[in-house]
């Protein structure tokens, strides 16, 4: 027994063909930064030279993506896998001796049950100087959950606590960090997913975060009116996905480059964003409802990029008068594959798009079935510049084809096809032999349909 604890030590001497231990301390952090977080720590074991160069990283990503897989398969494991990966942060967090992070990344089924812990984890981030925060707490890793059972964002503390608040809990951190509040003027990324703020832990953020550049929000129940104002922000990137309480959202006189707003109809109003050049928008049930192009009436002249999630097309997409997007070179569209509902009425949307150079259709598996009807044909119109044109969701439908067969006919630029029949709303679920029958089915209707019609410069690529 004794000798074989001593086998397990790590080695006290060292070896001379060990050139990689030689090396200085920064380029080993480097090595280790290119590691898990876990595969970093096994490092302890090489040599007592190794034994603690992980706890120095800059980076914590507690990423746990095998657990949340087992989890979602056997719903039962929630608790006991909850338990071990809060005693696994924990751990890492006592040991961990930089002054400073760049990131830590909390990614686990946890909700309101864990507040305690959870709290410690963002003081011990904040104290730490973090410069990108993200709490993904979605449930099972992947859907989000009721908002009352959602952990509540501990702003208050944050701006009100002092580092000795939390020498019984990681004592090795809190005489370097004086104040929480001084700890947030470096955070520049903050990521929040299934985490309640309201309107004040908003306001928090963008007054005392001053380099703040990226936010993301998806699923708090306690947002309700969102105003983001004022040309001393840094913020660049918003997201709000999924707040269901939201009513209003009112951006201006801000330099913001990109925003996402996922969920239902607000009242949506933006002013005076010179650097706007990317949205991503999808409101109510169809996805087009609440007048979208209107509210975004004063930036649509400059946008670059636009992603539109559309759930029911064709039951409301002929009633659009769309505007002219004159800068547009990327459009992405989220469309709901219903029945085998005709895609052909999203050409007068794309004829509105004279400089567009990519355009991608993802389509979300919803009831789509396949219908025996001839291929139909939209009005010609020539695209001068679209180059790749990407059909995601791809299920052999008539409808997909007849859109691929638009654009071979009509983008007299165009190189490159790409479609790619898997399904999009599968995640963790196993894919099953019925799924793969379709998929394969898919594959080969796109080949047979179109690899003899795309002109012999266009490259056809089926994923």
């Amino acid at each position: 027994m004794r000798k074989r604890a001593r086998l397990a030590e790590p080695k006290d001497e060292f070896d001379p063909e060990d050139y990689i231990s030689s090396l200085p301390d920064d380029i080993l952090f480097l090595i280790l930064s290119r590691l898990t977080l876990k595969g970093a720590a096994v490092t302890s074991n090489l040599s007592r030279r190794w034994r603690y160069l992980w706890t120095h990283v800059a980076a914590l990503d507690f990423d746990a993506n095998d657990t949340l897989d087992r989890i979602a398969a056997d719903a039962k494991l929630r608790s006991s896998e909850r338990a071990k990966y809060i005693n696994w942060v924990n751990r890492v967090v006592r040991q961990h001796v930089e002054p400073t992070l760049d990131a830590v990344r909390i990614c686990f089924d946890l909700d309101k049950s864990s507040k305690c812990a959870i709290d410690n984890w963002v003081k011990f981030a904040i104290a730490k100087r973090v410069q990108r925060l993200e709490l993904d707490l979605l449930e099972n890793g992947e859907t989000l959950r009721q908002p009352m059972r959602n952990y509540t964002f501990p702003y208050k503390q944050l701006i009100q606590s002092k580092g000795s608040s939390l020498k019984n809990v990681y004592s090795n951190f809190a005489r370097t960090q004086p104040c929480m509040s001084t700890g947030l003027k470096c955070l520049k990324a903050l990521s929040l997913k299934c985490v309640n703020v309201n309107e004040e832990a908003l306001q928090c953020f963008l007054s005392n975060c001053p380099v703040l550049q990226y936010l993301t929000i998806h699923g708090s129940g306690d947002l309700v009116h969102v105003k983001i104002s004022g040309l001393s922000l840094m913020l660049k990137y918003l997201e709000i996905v999924f707040c269901l309480g939201i009513e209003t959202i009112e951006i201006s006189n801000v330099n913001l480059v990109s925003f996402s707003y996922l969920g239902p109809g607000i009242n949506l109003i933006i002013n005076n964003v010179p650097m706007l050049d990317e949205i991503s928008i999808g409101e109510g049930y169809s996805g087009l409802e609440n007048n979208v192009f209107g509210q975004l009436s004063c930036c649509l002249y400059q946008l670059e990029v636009l992603t539109l999630d559309i759930y029911r097309p064709e039951e409301n997409i002929k009633i659009f008068a769309f505007p002219q997007l004159p800068k547009l070179k990327q459009l992405i569209l989220k469309v709901g594959a219903w029945d085998d509902d005709s895609l052909l009425e999203f050409t007068s949307l794309i004829k509105a798009c004279p400089n567009l150079n990519r355009f991608v259709l993802q389509l979300i598996w919803m009831s789509p079935s396949k219908r025996r009807r001839k291929v139909r044909q939209a009005a010609k119109c020539a695209h001068e510049f679209l180059k790749l044109v990407e059909i995601v969701g791809d299920y052999g439908r008539t409808s997909d084809i007849e859109l691929a067969m638009y654009f071979i006919e009509n983008a007299i630029a165009l190189q490159k096809i790409v479609i790619d029949p898997r399904n999009q709303i599968l995640e963790r679920s196993p894919v099953g032999t019925d799924q793969i029958k379709k998929e394969e089915s898919a594959r080969r209707r796109a080949k047979q349909q179109l690899e003899a019609k795309k002109p012999p410069g266009v490259q056809l690529i089926i994923l």
